[in-house]
């Protein structure tokens, strides 16, 4: 145990010096992502606030799972984050406790109408968003949300003849282009939703921006696409594509 944590603590650590402008730009990503408003005008919208803060919490956790070289850990947090940045969105604009919960005999439920009537106010208000969030969504419920044998053995290896057994480590198997690849869209999910929230806000007023967001902001994503562009350039995309 004292390993793993260890472990775990140098990787987050080193993550700049392992990988680079990657963790550098899913770090500060999500340093903007826990820290873009400056204050809350209508103070009616706190259930925002309490949706944003699972937001900012499994977003760090993506990020610390992507390093930790935890992709299923890392992509299970991104839906977390996706599904919570849809509520959030949808506070913005609605404050009625009513069309998040309701009680039956003193225990909350979020029934399917309240989750389908979320789902159609995105796609009616912010519909290229609403897509956006879908699409991902989907993407990590095709793979990583449920097990096969595919991610399976990223951390399960046959050992040769010569050493015969298994390998079964706790950690997924070293690949910096995976890592890579992982950082770069902890960053572009986090870009995506303060996207989203800039938008809502601006039909709803519901908060005030921290006085340096735009640079930060457009620097971070000038940045994301830079990257982005790296990744496709990399013979493992290109062979992928085609």
């Amino acid at each position: 145990m004292d390993d793993i944590i260890e472990s775990e603590r140098e990787m987050i650590l080193n993550g700049a010096r392992g990988y680079g402008d990657y963790f550098i730009n899913a770090n500060e990503f999500n340093q903007l992502l826990n820290n873009f408003i400056k204050s809350v005008d209508d103070i009616e919208k706190f259930i925002f606030i309490a949706f944003l803060s699972q937001v900012k919490k499994h977003h760090t956790l993506a990020l610390f799972s992507t390093v930790r070289q935890h992709h299923i850990q890392m992509s299970m947090n991104l839906r977390q984050v996706l599904e919570a940045g849809a509520w959030a969105a949808y506070a913005m604009g609605n404050k009625e406790q009513e069309k998040f919960a309701e009680s039956n005999n003193g225990i909350l439920d979020v029934p399917d109408r309240l989750r389908k009537a979320k789902n159609k106010w995105l796609n009616d208000n912010f519909k290229i968003k609403s897509d956006e969030i879908k699409n991902l969504k989907d993407q990590i419920n095709k793979s990583t949300a449920h097990s096969t044998i595919i991610y399976a053995f990223q951390n399960f290896r046959i050992n040769p003849i010569s050493n015969p057994g298994f390998d079964t480590p706790f950690f997924d198997f070293t690949d910096e282009y995976k890592v890579k690849s992982d950082l770069w869209f902890v960053g572009n999910v986090a870009l995506g939703l303060i996207d989203l929230f800039n938008g809502v806000n601006q039909r709803f007023g519901v908060f005030q921006f921290v006085d340096d967001f735009s640079g930060r902001f457009k620097d971070l994503v000038d940045q994301n696409k830079r990257l982005k562009t790296e990744l496709m350039q990399n013979q493992r995309y290109t062979k992928f594509t085609k």
